[in-house]
């Protein structure tokens, strides 16, 4: 059985610290890492799978290009293939796309691209994730969280199939990403170290060879592990040197918190901050098309500054308050130059379609429409075939003057009842529901709660033959929040009840759901590329006290008992074999069904970055307090309600889920052309995104092949592009997407700040005992103290001295990790 060690750095762009204080670091990184290469011919060192970083270093320090390319060229440093190392489950179709594609191209203008994904701290991965790598050319993939093998029959090697049938290589790191890191801290005991590890992971592997790694989160001080232990260096390239063929074979998602914790709280953490990037992702897709049809090239900066949003730390709301500030702002410098700028390319393409003076909506949905639709101000005859410009002859403006709270079409008939509840073909839905949160911002912990929702005001604010708007408003009171909510309930002639919600939140330690009491049926919750069917939780979890052939191997943090939260994108819904019930959702993230009732989770409150949690066993992030985790403030949600007689995976549901995701945009143009429409782009399939110059991604989700793509492949169409020259007219948008977040306020409260200052002074009392303790028990409590106490100072002094303690706090974290395996090491020789 054959070791071999790879060395990397997990690199935390942004977390306890911000991106201009880590960035400031990677230089001395460098340098060593260079010095390592010159020492030794076979040192190869693997920077994070993400090219964002390379750019970090290299804005900061462009002298070092040079020296950085050449190490890149000869397989020194290995770089790529993403361009940031996103959470899989939160960010849309394109952006993940788009993440790959520039990652791999960055990687190659520095010198050389690594085809292998590495994965080693996301969240848990999508369905699709094979079919993805394989379409940038990736075979084999290096991951952690999220894997769970039957009957725990774990092997290294395991061969990982999408849901569509693509196939990759997979190495599972069951010992974690930083085995054997820090040896020079434990050079005394690193054989020991070494060889106690081996014999942990040798019953794992069918290749006859063992992966250890060295290397840890933000590792500010690579090093040769040839230099402490005889070992062979590998690169994820070179391992194993032959892959073994009787191997296991995992199917679709990769969520499970076994052996990992893949943290599902952090779906619905912060969840501004994902309403914001879904709105900002949508209208870079939106640029991207624009720019494409006026045949211009995509303005690529754009995405890159995005794409930095949705690392995983990040998108998933579990850094300093400082670094989602950052990034609320980045979102909002986004949003209005992205307004400003699909202004002024349909400017261009309504000149190049010569298009006559009059009301038009663009159409983003490829499908076709003749449905009087309303978006809430408007009521209008949606005719559309494709993407493109459509004439809109009249608007429905005579107004009718009954006041029944009820609405009837071809699709269902819906009432109010007293308490604000509507009912959908017999189904109560649109119910708010609070529980008490316990949880951090990794975790969600809820427990039942005593909390009242009172109907404040409900009345009809539009009603004409073929539409009608309510109004309401309601207030959610319990002994630690106070929520307003303004909301518009939006009726036509389509299947789809559209909800749009305003919410005024002041509180904390909560979580707010909405109901729809849809009744039995299968799980189906649309994920990127994909609908996936679910059971309503996940159970196979290993309990607190690990089994024998599992203990000293799972030292990271698990979830345990079982996990009943999931992450969807754009819907999930409920099939009883006829008929379809959905809650559609734009940017929200989080839902869990019971006893019938689909729960989406519109706000969750939490405190802490991190603290102990129930049914999470281990260390999950620093315990530093982040009041703006308390999400107080105002911000929007989109919202629909649908009932259909046709399966989630078919052209109909589909049809209509693309009109909620991808509302038609209404324009007034003032130009002399003789036009009334405009195609660009018809199809069946979805589109997600722009391929290139004249092509658009699309993909499959149906039951059954489609235009010679087969169920849930990812491919491409031709798109028109126009080539005319532009003449003269103007665009002014009348219903252009407005942002969802109005503000959110962080304001630390002042009991909570004299805590964390008696929590300082209890830990220095034994801080001091323990500082001149030499045994490896006092050392690993010293450093764990130690640790917890910068984390606190952080939170009260992050903007004062922040550079300084946050080096501070990063040392005594790499420190302190080393022991847990050194801990682990000597107690199970103790048992022997």
């Amino acid at each position: 059985m054959k070791a071999k060690v790879i060395v990397h750095n997990h690199w935390d762009r942004e977390w306890f610290a911000t991106e201009d204080i880590t960035s400031s670091w990677l230089k001395e990184v460098f340098i060593k890492v260079k010095d390592l290469c010159e020492k030794n011919p076979q040192f190869t060192y693997v920077m994070d799978g993400q090219t964002a970083v390379i750019e970090d270093l290299l804005i900061a320090n462009p002298e070092l290009g040079e020296d950085l390319r050449k190490l890149v060229e000869t397989g020194r440093i290995l770089i790529g293939p993403y361009y940031i190392q996103i959470d899989w489950r939160i960010p849309g179709e394109s952006a993940i796309l788009k993440n790959l594609e520039l990652g791999v191209k960055e990687a190659e203008r520095f010198g050389k691209c690594m085809k292998v994904g590495w994965l080693l701290d996301n969240f848990g991965h999508v369905s699709q994730e094979p079919q993805i790598h394989r379409l940038f050319g990736i075979n084999k993939v290096f991951l952690w969280r999220g894997v769970s093998f039957p009957e725990d029959n774990i092997s290294q090697e395991f061969i990982w199939k999408g849901s569509d049938g693509s196939a990759v290589q997979a190495i599972f790191l069951i010992g974690g990403y930083r085995n054997l890191y820090n040896l020079k801290e434990t050079r005394d005991i690193a054989d020991k170290r070494l060889k106690h590890e081996i014999k942990k992971l040798e019953k794992f592997s069918k290749s006859d060879e063992i992966l250890l790694l060295d290397g840890y989160d933000i590792d500010l001080s690579p090093e040769d592990p040839s230099e402490y232990v005889n070992v062979e260096l590998a690169t994820p390239e070179s391992f194993p040197e032959k892959f073994p063929n009787n191997v296991s074979v995992l199917f679709g998602e990769l969520l499970s918190g076994r052996y990992a914790c893949t943290f599902p709280g952090t779906l619905s953490t912060r969840v501004y901050l994902k309403l914001e990037s879904d709105l900002v992702e949508k209208l870079l897709k939106t640029n991207d098309l624009l720019s494409v049809l006026n045949g211009e090239d995509v303005q690529e900066v754009l995405w890159r500054d995005f794409l930095k949003t949705l690392a995983h730390d990040n998108i998933c709301g579990v850094c300093v308050d400082k670094v989602h500030e950052n990034m609320d702002r980045t979102y909002r410098r986004l949003y209005f130059y992205l307004k400003g700028s699909i202004e002024e390319k349909m400017k261009k393409l309504a000149s190049k379609s010569n298009l006559e003076k009059g009301l038009y909506v663009f159409s983003l949905s490829p499908f076709d429409y003749d449905h009087w639709y309303c978006d809430g101000e408007r009521t209008l005859p949606l005719k559309t075939s494709g993407v493109g410009f459509f004439k809109v002859v009249s608007l429905d403006e005579r107004e009718e003057s009954e006041k029944e709270l009820s609405w009837k079409n071809d699709y269902y008939e819906a009432y109010f009842e007293k308490d604000g509840v509507l009912v959908l073909n017999g189904k109560r839905l649109g119910i708010l529901k609070l529980f008490e949160e316990k949880g951090d911002t990794y975790t969600t912990s809820t427990e039942e709660t005593d909390f009242s929702v009172s109907l404040k005001k409900i009345g009809i604010i539009l009603r004409t033959s073929r539409s009608m708007v309510v109004e309401m408003e309601r207030i959610v009171d319990s002994h630690s929040s106070h929520i307003e909510t303004r909301e518009r309930i939006i009726f036509d002639e389509t299947p789809l009840v559209k909800w749009n919600v305003t919410l005024i939140t002041k509180g904390k330690n909560y979580k707010l759901s909405i109901i729809y009491e849809t009744g039995q049926g299968k799980i189906l919750s649309k994920m990127p590329f994909d609908v996936v069917e679910r059971a309503k939780e996940d159970d196979y979890l290993l309990p607190e006290v690990l089994p024998e052939n599992l203990r000293g191997i799972l030292l990271a943090a698990r979830e345990t008992g079982a996990v009943r939260e999931f992450p969807f994108q754009g819907f999930i819904a409920l099939y009883d074999g006829k008929f379809a019930r959905s809650i559609l959702a734009q940017g929200l993230r989080e839902y869990w069904v019971e006893e019938g009732k689909v729960n989406v989770t519109l706000v969750r409150s939490v405190e802490w970055i991190a603290k102990d949690v129930k049914n999470r066993i281990g260390d999950a992030g620093p315990l530093m307090y982040v009041p703006g985790a308390k999400c107080e403030g105002t911000f929007s949600v989109k919202l629909a309600f649908m009932e259909i007689p046709f399966h989630p995976r078919s052209k109909e549901f589909f049809r209509w889920y693309s009109l909620f995701e991808n509302p038609p945009l209404l324009l007034d143009v003032k130009a002399g052309g003789n036009e009334k429409e405009g195609v660009f782009f018809k199809s069946e399939l979805p589109w997600i995104g722009v391929k290139d110059r004249d092509f658009l991604w699309v993909y499959n989700p149906y039951l059954e092949e489609v235009d010679g793509t087969k169920p849930l492949q990812i491919s491409s169409r031709r798109v028109h592009v126009l080539s005319k020259k532009e003449g003269r007219s103007n665009v002014f948008f009348l219903n252009f997407p407005k942002f969802p977040v109005l503000n959110i306020t962080s304001k630390p409260e002042e009991d909570v700040l004299n805590t964390l200052k008696d929590m300082i002074s209890k830990l220095d009392e034994e801080i001091s005992e323990l500082a001149k303790e030499t045994d490896p028990k006092s050392v690993h409590r010293y450093l764990s103290l130690t640790r917890t106490k910068k984390e606190i100072e952080l939170s009260l002094l992050y903007l004062q001295d922040v550079k300084e303690k946050a080096r501070e706090l990063n040392e005594f974290r790499m420190r302190r990790r080393t022991y847990d395996y050194v801990l682990e090491l000597l107690e199970s020789e103790e048992k022997a």
